[in-house]
């Protein structure tokens, strides 16, 4: 009778114990992780999607105002836009001895006299039509001439007529390049004929206009 009990006594407990640990195994947690389906770039792989070095636009330098020639300070004073006319205002500065200039140049015989030009932003060419030095003005086939004093702001004025406009206003607002071309000589004498003298291009990039 006691072996019989024994017996089944034991039986019971193997199969607790079996079952106990059928159930551990089942709850275990896998390590295995389940794939998401999303591909992660290892430390040695590069991810296709973005550029390692995407382009970057320059920084911008800002207005060029000023251009210096035989000790001569050229300075965009202003630009101002008041329906199809425009003026630029320039201000030469002597620093070296007095000497005379004449803002512009003779292009030939039958071309007209060349005081400044001005490309826009659609890359068009406009040529002034008439330039001013202190209280001197061209005129028809007449270039003015002014003596620059060490040490005395002497004015130049550009103006530019039928200028591109919209809705009575003046299209252009900001001038990726002026150019000036002065003559700049010693003495009176050297002027009388513009073939004696040098002729120097002031070149001025990204100068804002004031429309009104």
């Amino acid at each position: 009778m006691m072996l019989k009990l024994s017996w089944a006594l034991g039986f019971k407990v193997f199969t607790l114990l079996y079952l106990v640990g059928m159930v551990g195994a089942m709850l275990r947690p896998s390590s295995v992780q389940p794939s998401s389906g999303i591909e992660h770039p290892g430390p040695d792989q590069k991810s296709q999607g973005a550029s390692p070095n995407p382009p970057t636009k320059p920084e911008s330098t800002g207005p060029l105002t000023r251009a210096t020639f035989d000790q001569i300070y050229f300075d965009v004073v202003s630009a101002s836009g008041q329906g199809e006319e425009l003026q630029i205002e320039l201000r030469a500065l002597n620093t070296g001895s007095d000497r005379n200039i004449v803002p512009g140049r003779a292009k030939g015989m039958l071309e007209p006299l060349l005081f400044a030009t001005v490309f826009d932003e659609q890359g068009e060419k406009r040529y002034a039509d008439q330039v001013r030095i202190a209280n001197l003005i061209s005129t028809s086939g007449y270039l003015p001439q002014m003596k620059l004093i060490v040490g005395v702001p002497t004015a130049i004025v550009c103006t530019f007529h039928r200028m591109p406009t919209v809705a009575g206003m003046m299209r252009m607002r900001t001038i990726p390049r002026l150019e000036v071309p002065v003559v700049v000589g010693g003495d009176q004498e050297s002027f009388a004929s513009q073939e004696q003298g040098q002729v120097t291009v002031l070149v001025f990039a990204d100068i804002p206009v004031q429309v009104h």
